[in-house]
């Protein structure tokens, strides 16, 4: 399978580099909002020190040192069109504001002794968005005469000017600033964890489409960071895959070999069995005597040629899934392993059907039920038809799904075999044993989704709980 590749647009470094230009320029904006703020009221403020010094100037207390036209010329230059100066209880004009009578033009008051902060902020937006056509009149205190007064009208299209010009300076500034802090932080992110990331994404797409090449393996970096552990975790895990699929390999070479080893063994058995029956009939009495034996351990070699051949080909994609009726299995599972000492008791309901391959779970329960058989049934034949056992198979539904509970009276399991059970080849309790029967019985209910559970073993019997899921209902 071919791994999907990242586009441009949505890579980690294009939205790295995309996001820092947005962030840092809202930081800037934020910062312009106060500073155009700020911007208009110095501008209010130099034109009242202005207005101070120039009245000052014209009219003294030791008279006049400039004149009036020279005075006229400053406001102009400063953009003042009318200036009240305020000295204890009295007022004096010193420029009338020129206002025409007949026109439209508002006067915004600003007091710049009592202003709050957003207040600032708002009128200084306001005045940018503005269409300048109105006057403005300030009223301050000159930072040199604290307890004068001014009054100053001004025109707020000059007003409006300069902030455009200001806040156009600290646009440009914002996105000088921001793309060398973008292209900075790009490149330092870049190096340190874009192109690392990069190459662990490309490292694994290639390890991807050939696990068994251990070159490709990630050689991790020195980093004592987390891209450091990450890249030492994915060569961990690297490893572990490939000596795993390594492991597999030889396996299923194994087991191919041995599957036709067992084929052509049974074979070969099955005919040994034949010629064995004739020898029960032969005259000699030590072949009559020996005959019992050789029949029972060919037997047991055909036993484990079966089931070494069926062992490991569960898996859940093979299944051939039918609904069936439990009820009507295990009446099949009893019948074929009836034994003259053993008592076999169906307690399952007629109405639990489920779907599952039939096939399969008959093989399951019919190996449970094989080995329960097995370890009840004397070594020596008894006299009588005397009944030593007793086998019941149960089940409910529980949340939509199946629980089959198979249930013994017998001698339990040793204490030997109960923690490799399910373990092929290790389970066996009686000698000459495959040990497969309930390692086949797990794989079955595992390629079902299920479980197999040992609930309890001992002098009272060995009980064995299938659960089945909802699936299967």
């Amino acid at each position: 399978m071919t791994p999907r590749l990242t586009t441009p647009s949505r890579s980690l470094t294009t939205r790295l580099l995309f996001l820092t230009v947005l962030f840092v320029l809202l930081a800037e904006t934020v910062v312009m909002i106060p500073s155009v703020s700020n911007r208009r009221v110095d501008w209010f403020h130099a034109r009242i020190e202005t207005a101070y010094l120039v009245s000052v100037a014209l009219e003294g207390p030791r008279g006049r040192m400039i004149t009036e036209d020279d005075a006229k010329m400053l406001f102009e230059t400063a953009g003042i069109r009318g200036v009240t100066a305020k000295r204890g209880d009295v007022r004096a004009l010193i420029l009338a504001p020129e206002i025409d009578p007949h026109g439209s033009q508002k006067i915004h008051r600003v007091d710049m002794n009592n202003m709050m902060p957003i207040s600032l902020m708002a009128n200084a937006w306001a005045t940018i968005l503005s269409d300048g056509e109105s006057l403005i009149q300030v009223t301050a205190r000159p930072m040199e005469a604290s307890n004068e007064t001014l009054d100053i009208v001004v025109s707020q299209a000059d007003l409006r000017e300069d902030l455009h010009v200001y806040a156009r300076n600290i646009l440009g500034l914002s996105l000088i600033i921001s793309t060398m802090t973008a292209a900075l932080l790009f490149y330092v992110f870049n190096r340190m964890i874009v192109n690392p990331v990069r190459r662990l994404t490309n490292n694994m797409a290639a390890f991807e489409m050939d696990p068994d090449r251990a070159t490709l393996i990630h050689v991790p970096s020195a980093r004592d960071d987390e891209i450091g552990a990450a890249e030492r975790s994915l060569a961990m895990m690297q490893q572990s895959i490939n000596e795993l699929l390594g492991e597999r390999r030889r396996l299923a070479a194994l087991g191919a070999g041995i599957s036709k080893i067992s084929h052509d063994l049974r074979n070969i058995l099955a005919s040994a069995q034949l010629m064995s029956d004739r020898l029960v009939k032969s005259d000699d009495p030590a072949v009559r005597k020996l005959s019992p034996r050789l029949i029972s351990a060919l037997d047991r070699a055909i036993a484990l040629s079966r089931d070494t051949l069926s062992f490991g080909g569960m898996e859940a994609n093979k299944l051939d899934r039918t609904p069936f009726t439990l009820r009507d299995l295990v009446d099949e599972v009893f019948e074929d392993t009836a034994s003259t000492y053993i008592t076999n008791r169906n307690n399952c309901p007629d109405d639990i059907t489920i779907v599952a391959d039939r096939a399969q779970l008959y093989r399951c329960l019919f190996n449970l039920v094989r080995n329960a058989s097995e370890a009840m049934t004397p070594n020596e034949p008894v006299a009588g038809n005397t009944l030593i056992g007793e086998i019941t198979i149960q089940a409910e539904s529980i949340g939509g799904g199946v629980t089959i509970v198979v249930a013994d009276d017998g001698p339990g399991i040793p204490d030997h075999a109960r923690a490799d059970l399910f373990e092929p080849f290790k389970g066996s309790q009686k000698p000459g044993g495959s040990g497969l029967g309930a390692a086949i019985a797990a794989e079955i209910v595992r390629a079902h989704g299920g479980e197999l559970l040992l609930d309890q073993t001992g002098s009272e019997g060995t009980v064995f709980r299938i659960k089945l899921p909802d699936a299967a209902a």
